[in-house]
């Protein structure tokens, strides 16, 4: 008798797995840099369209990833671990696929048109960039540096359209502001270069021509290495200037974890970067939080440090 499958699972996976394949966890990570103009205008501000650009962002974000593996799907294809992630390789969800595409396409821009007429056209612009990106004939992915000048723009597109909604196009000098989008561009840029790095002998399989396959190997970890050292410099020393100096504990820590894992664990140590880049803001605005919210402020870096450790062992860093 055959077995009958869960409502959560969908073909031949969770729904859980279905939405990681997605990628809607990293869309998730993506749309949050929309706050960023809810801080810098002093955590005011916060309505109903401010939450419809936050969904706009996210669907917006959610089509960039799916439109990517729908065209890289021929290439996908030829690698085992990437063809099973990529649900435009087989054959029982590729129209589910493109419905997920199209769905996502249409909400972002219906939700970009709630907020005003001015985001509407930002995400248009957002999504024609992420289309361009992985299309051919121009497909910016596979030119020399444009595959990394797109992650700034797509991570600068999105801070930029949460500080325009509540700013207009009245640009600040402010130190605190322009240091943030600094540190922000910059682990977004590391981010990208890793994950190429440590796929490079997959992208190698698969034809994949992006930045770090055409510098190659060395070259590209010389890049990461060099990034690495600016962006952890400029971070502590931004942080000691603006006396925020639980974060510069965390970026002390964040550093450390590479004396003591081993070297094929590094390429997770970024990853630790996005918490406190978090408990930074938190902590440069904590002087707007009743008390009350500062005891769930310190209850949520708790929470941060634990959920840390339990990553830590769940990928067997020290190992």
């Amino acid at each position: 008798m055959p077995s009958i499958k869960s409502p959560f699972h969908l073909y031949d996976r969770s729904m859980i797995q279905f939405l990681i394949d997605l990628r809607l966890n990293y869309a998730v990570v993506s749309s949050g840099l929309v706050l960023f103009g809810f801080f810098w205008n002093g955590l005011r501000g916060f309505d109903w369209e401010y939450v419809a650009l936050i969904i706009s962002i996210f669907f917006s974000n959610v089509f960039g990833f799916v439109v990517n593996d729908f065209y890289d799907a021929p290439y996908d294809s030829k690698e085992p671990v990437k063809k099973t992630r990529n649900v435009f390789c087989s054959s029982n969800r590729n129209h589910l696929g493109k419905v997920v595409l199209i769905t996502c396409l249409g909400l972002s821009l219906i939700f970009g048109g709630v907020v005003s007429h001015q985001i509407f056209f930002f995400i248009a612009f957002f999504n024609l960039l992420a289309f361009f990106y992985s299309a051919p004939p121009i497909r910016l992915r596979n030119r020399l540096c444009w595959d990394w000048l797109f992650v700034l723009l797509w991570k600068g597109f999105i801070i930029f359209t949460g500080f325009f909604y509540f700013s207009g196009l009245k640009l600040s000098i402010d130190p605190f502001m322009l240091g943030t989008v600094v540190m922000v561009m910059l682990v977004s840029f590391i981010s990208q270069i890793i994950n190429q790095i440590r796929d490079f002998t997959v992208d190698e399989i698969t034809d994949t021509n992006n930045s770090t396959q055409r510098l190659g190997f060395h070259n590209a970890s010389f890049v990461k290495r060099v990034l690495l050292s600016l962006f952890y410099s400029f971070s502590f020393i931004f942080c000691l200037f603006f006396g925020l100096q639980g974060t510069v504990l965390l970026i002390l820590l964040n550093v450390v974890f590479y004396f003591f894992i081993k070297p094929s664990k590094h390429n997770h140590v970024i990853e630790f970067a996005n918490l406190w880049l978090i408990v930074l803001f938190l902590e440069r605005f904590m002087a707007h939080f009743s008390y009350l919210q500062q005891v769930l402020l310190s209850i949520f870096i708790v929470t941060l440090g634990v959920i840390s450790v339990w990553y830590m062992k769940r990928i067997k860093l020290a190992s």
